[in-house]
């Protein structure tokens, strides 16, 4: 559809393949009550400063209660999407996004997004971010909150050149907003970011379908 393929939002399929930056292959598909023990795996396999900047504390292991809640998904007010290796499938993956809808302020959600030390920078975060904007839409959510340690710079910075504004600040963390896109034509893409993002949009417009 070439450049109208931006003005209309992606339907992403249960599961799809996706190609990163680099060319790897990975499954992308919902996170699933089963999944637990991945993400437990997977949180052991995180530096310190990846557990600190996810968490905004010193946490060494996720507990019951914790894996409980990342896995109850809903497809509305809860949303998870988790991207996996195809070619190391016995890896416990690459990185996790969810969203959960604030109960005072039902157009809008809080965001947390982890990934692997390894796979940073390879653009595993915008699939995983627009699979999030895709579903939250969807769902009629029209704002995103980013709580983001201070000291974490290159977030902060990436954030906003996606189109985030700050929201306050509190404890060292300050919290950006940022507004849910559905389509490629609303990112702003007056920048790196803003393009590599908006082209991440329009490639899911062609992903594969898998199994999931």
């Amino acid at each position: 559809m070439g450049v109208l393929s931006g003005f209309f939002p992606p339907t992403l399929p249960p599961a799809f393949e996706y190609p990163l930056d680099d060319g790897l292959r990975v499954l992308l598909r919902p996170i699933r009550r089963e999944d637990a023990p991945r993400l437990q795996e997977g949180f052991r396999g995180l530096s310190k400063l990846a557990r600190r900047r996810r968490f905004l504390d010193h946490v060494d292991e996720l507990s019951e209660e914790q894996l409980a809640a990342f896995t109850s998904t809903d497809d509305a007010d809860h949303v998870a999407w988790g991207a996996l290796n195809l070619e190391r499938p016995d890896e416990p993956g690459i990185g996790v996004a969810r969203y959960v809808r604030l109960a005072d302020d039902p157009q809008a959600a809080d965001v947390a997004i982890v990934i692997a030390d390894e796979y940073q920078g390879r653009g595993t975060g915008f699939v995983l971010q627009a699979c999030l904007h895709l579903c939250a839409h969807r769902a009629g959510i029209r704002t995103f909150y980013y709580d983001v340690l201070s000291d974490n710079e290159r977030i902060i910075k990436h954030l906003k050149l996606m189109g985030a504004e700050h929201a306050g600040r509190a404890d060292n963390i300050d919290r950006l907003r940022l507004p849910v896109y559905s389509r490629a034509w609303d990112v702003p893409d007056g920048n790196e970011i803003g393009r590599r993002f908006a082209a991440t949009f329009r490639r899911l417009r062609s992903v594969t379908p898998a199994s999931p």
